[in-house]
């Protein structure tokens, strides 16, 4: 054990070492040894530095031109070398979630980290070429294969057919409505907002991509909509004041059901919105939409129903209709490798989900329907703001979400969450796309040349607020 200790110290540049400090055991030592040597390897831009509680110091510095961030982690326990050899970047969410490490920037630490895996990542070429054919079975760290097998399996296990489905949106949006209410703002969207600025308020955001939305899918009085995946029925209430269409709303989350229907019972709109628990393979296809929006419920799909989908709303939407998706996407390139892992949001937040790229979005599109896209528009810079706000809500409400009986745990999980998330956003690893899909020959509804599709940019005004009157069809 000394021996790996003294190997550990010497290959891993170890600028200070306290032999008062963490004892591992011979397991833990090996695992440190192999994690400081790949960690050597592979950040190759931005800083990183290892904090054990005794003195140890392990830095891993690269190209800082790249990447200039810093993140600088205290190391708790040896455990965490131990989770991140076996299960690489989910052992590294695993650690965190249990402690085994902290930040001493509790703000951006995990911000700041995450950018530089990522910035890494990007810039190393040798890895680089790995990822392109790399999948569950040759994850980042060799050592990693065995619980990467395992979590594909279970990720396969939880694929969304009727059944699963169910569960899986259950696991989530039925956690708690009051939760959910402790970080959203009282729109309850649990989507990106679009921002004019800074320091405009959140509810503002939401409601100026509530009115895109609207406008993109040129809804009016006489139209009645579908609403794949209605949330907690804001879109419903706002699309019904301000045009006085008739909407239907379907969720598979009771929880969300139950909180939508008194909204809306609250709002005295039962006569225009028609709320369901249903998948939205269910939807009776006797009755026709003229419009059908669905705002990052996709991702909820899955890669093999991904055509069924599209199918559904082809036989849902009527002749001359428009179907408006918004969607987190993943970059093409990735996309085969990413959708056969079963990384840390599949296993700590939407069980289940797989967030499509651009062109499987289009391919289901072309083999399933004869929808065409119309109108795309990324979104995703007001993504990191969005999740700056959520973060910012809940880390200032943990009291009365530990009180609600989430445990410290949770916490720390949902904060890993919105700032992983934050990372690949800021970077733009990740986009949110808005696409607006019709049928070939639709006039009815874009003959119209002088009458553009709208974009976020030409929404740089105060949005208008409905005042509670509902415009009768």
């Amino acid at each position: 054990m000394a021996a790996a200790h003294s190997l550990a110290d010497e290959s891993t540049g170890a600028l200070l070492t306290n032999p008062k400090g963490m004892v591992p055991s011979m397991i833990e030592a090996v695992a440190r040894l192999f994690v400081t040597r790949f960690l050597q390897t592979y950040i190759s831009c931005g800083c990183l530095l290892l904090l054990e509680e005794g003195g140890t110091r392990f830095t891993f510095e690269g190209d800082r031109s790249i990447c200039p961030l810093k993140a600088v982690l205290r190391v708790h326990s040896h455990q965490f070398y131990w989770k991140v050899m076996t299960r690489a970047d989910l052992g590294l969410a695993d650690a965190y979630i249990d402690g085994d490490f902290s930040f001493t920037d509790k703000k951006d630490g995990i911000l700041n980290l995450i950018m530089i895996l990522i910035a890494s990542s990007n810039v190393n070429s040798n890895i680089t070429k790995m990822k392109k054919t790399r999948g569950w079975w040759a994850p980042v760290l060799f050592t990693a294969g065995i619980s990467s097998a395992i979590n594909f399996y279970k990720h396969y296990l939880r694929k969304n057919t009727l059944t699963n489905a169910r569960r899986n949106i259950s696991r989530h949006y039925d956690l708690s409505n009051e939760l959910f209410a402790l970080f959203l703002d009282e729109t309850m969207q649990y989507s990106s907002a679009v921002f004019k600025n800074e320091d405009e308020d959140l509810k503002v955001a939401q409601l100026r991509k509530i009115s895109i939305l609207i406008e993109k899918a040129r809804i009016d009085t006489k139209h009645e909509i579908l609403e794949i995946g209605c949330g907690w029925g804001s879109f419903a209430i706002e699309v019904v004041k301000r045009t006085g269409c008739k909407y239907t709303g379907i969720t598979l989350s009771e929880a969300q059901l139950e909180f939508a229907k008194k909204k809306v019972k609250d709002a005295g709109l039962q006569d225009h919105i028609r709320l369901l628990l249903c998948d939205y393979r269910q939807v009776p296809d006797t009755h026709k939409y003229d419009r059908i929006i669905s705002c990052e419920m996709i991702e909820h799909v899955g890669h093999e129903f991904m055509e069924e989908f599209f199918g559904c709303c082809e036989s849902l939407l009527a002749e001359d209709g428009i179907l408006v998706l918004q969607f987190i996407s993943l970059p093409d390139q990735r996309y085969d490798e990413i959708r056969l892992q079963s990384g840390f949001m599949r296993e700590y937040i939407f069980p289940g989900g797989c967030l499509p790229s651009l062109n499987r979005i289009t391919s289901a599109m072309t083999s399933a329907s004869e929808l065409c896209v119309e109108h795309l528009e990324n979104i995703g810079n007001h993504y990191y703001k969005t999740l700056g706000c959520w973060r910012k809500n809940f880390m200032e409400n943990q009291s009365k979400i530990v009180a609600l009986g989430f445990d410290e745990k949770f916490v720390r999980t949902w904060e890993y969450y919105f700032e992983y998330c934050a990372a690949a956003f800021k970077s733009r690893t990740l986009r949110d796309y808005q696409i607006v899909f019709t049928r070939p020959g639709n006039v009815a509804a874009f003959g119209n040349p002088y009458q553009r599709v709208p974009s976020e940019v030409d929404h740089d005004h105060d949005i208008p607020v409905s005042d509670g009157e509902t415009t009768e069809p």
